[in-house]
C-alpha cells in the first residue's frame, strides 16, 4: 500500500517539478532542454531525490544540476503551493547518466558483436 502511494507522490512530483522549471526566471535554465527523469522520496517526506537529464556537454549539465541546487528553497516553495503535502520534501538535483550509460553498453555490445563476426 505504501509503495503505490510513495510512486503516486513520486510522479506528482515530477509532474509539478516539470512545470515549475519550465517556467523558471533563470537564463541558463530556462534555455536549457531539461528533463525530469525519476524522483525518488524518502518514506519520511525528508527529501527526494530527483533525476535530472540535460542536453548538452557535461559542462553545461552540471551547471544547470548546480543552479537547480542553489535554487531549491524557491522550487519547493513553489512546489509547496502546487501540491497537497504535509511535509514538502527537500530537494537534491543529480545528473541522470542512464542515456551516456546504456549508450556505452550499447556500443560495446556492437564492437562485441563486429569481432564475433570477424572471426
Amino acid at each position: 500500500m505504501t509503495n503505490k502511494r510513495m510512486s503516486r507522490v513520486d510522479a506528482e512530483i515530477q509532474k509539478s517539478l516539470a512545470e515549475i522549471i519550465s517556467k523558471f526566471d533563470d537564463t541558463e535554465i530556462a534555455n536549457s532542454l531539461i528533463s525530469i527523469m525519476k524522483v525518488d522520496t524518502f518514506a519520511d517526506f525528508s527529501m527526494a531525490k530527483v533525476y535530472v537529464s540535460v542536453f548538452g556537454d557535461s559542462k553545461k549539465k552540471n551547471n544547470v544540476v548546480k543552479k537547480l541546487n542553489d535554487s531549491q528553497k524557491t522550487i519547493r516553495y513553489e512546489l509547496a503551493h502546487k501540491m497537497r503535502l504535509k511535509n514538502v520534501p527537500e530537494l537534491v538535483f543529480i545528473v541522470d547518466e542512464f542515456e551516456e550509460k546504456a549508450e556505452k553498453i550499447l556500443k560495446l555490445f556492437e564492437q562485441i558483436e563486429g569481432e564475433d563476426t570477424n572471426v
